[in-house]
């Protein structure tokens, strides 16, 4: 597999038929994202596992090349970070930046241009975030490590990482992503 072949794949509408039909090729290119395959997370927040969550996300992401590398690799480092609590119950601490070191050394091997490599990184280690949770300050660095006119990559990516979990948690949580979104774009347009 090439880095032009796995570009086409990601590219086409709903890309999770190929990368199914092409698992082989794609998990020696990728080693990681075979290691999501059958990895249960133990969550109700999740009723897939981390592979096939992974291909929902991509396939819930417009086709930008930033947006679904970012949501190929946006969980992929979940079986590293993988932790069970007493209840039984998965939890996946620093995941985000293992999946953005994951992604980065990808990027890296494969010569990938660097402005896609620190859109897509930033993407990865904050598709997580939760904006009413951090500081203004903290929203601020994220707005200059992205990009004020690339922001919207971000909380698209977060969309369809939350449709791609628990239909049950979807209502509050997609309309705190909505207005999380009105209020960063209101303030800096």
């Amino acid at each position: 597999m090439s880095i032009e072949a796995l570009f086409n794949i990601l590219l086409i509408n709903k890309p999770s038929v190929l990368i199914r039909n092409n698992e082989k090729e794609i998990f020696r290119f990728i080693p990681e994202l075979k290691q999501c395959k059958g990895f249960n997370q133990h969550s109700i927040w999740h009723p897939y596992d981390v592979y096939e969550h992974i291909l929902h996300v991509v396939d819930n992401v417009d086709d930008s090349i930033e947006l679904r590398l970012a949501a190929l690799f946006h969980d992929i480092g979940k079986p590293e970070t993988f932790e069970l609590d007493e209840q039984g119950r998965g939890h996946f601490p620093k995941h985000c930046e293992v999946s953005q070191d994951i992604f980065l050394k990808f990027s890296k091997k494969h010569n990938l241009p660097q402005e896609l490599t620190n859109l897509v990184s930033k993407l990865i280690l904050y598709h997580d975030t939760r904006f009413p949770k951090i500081t203004a300050e903290e929203k601020e660095i994220i707005l200059e490590e992205i990009g004020k006119d690339k922001i919207e990559l971000l909380f698209e990516l977060e969309k369809a990482d939350l449709l791609a979990q628990s239909k049950e948690f979807h209502h509050p949580l997609l309309e705190q992503i909505e207005e999380q979104k009105e209020n960063i774009l209101s303030k800096h347009k």
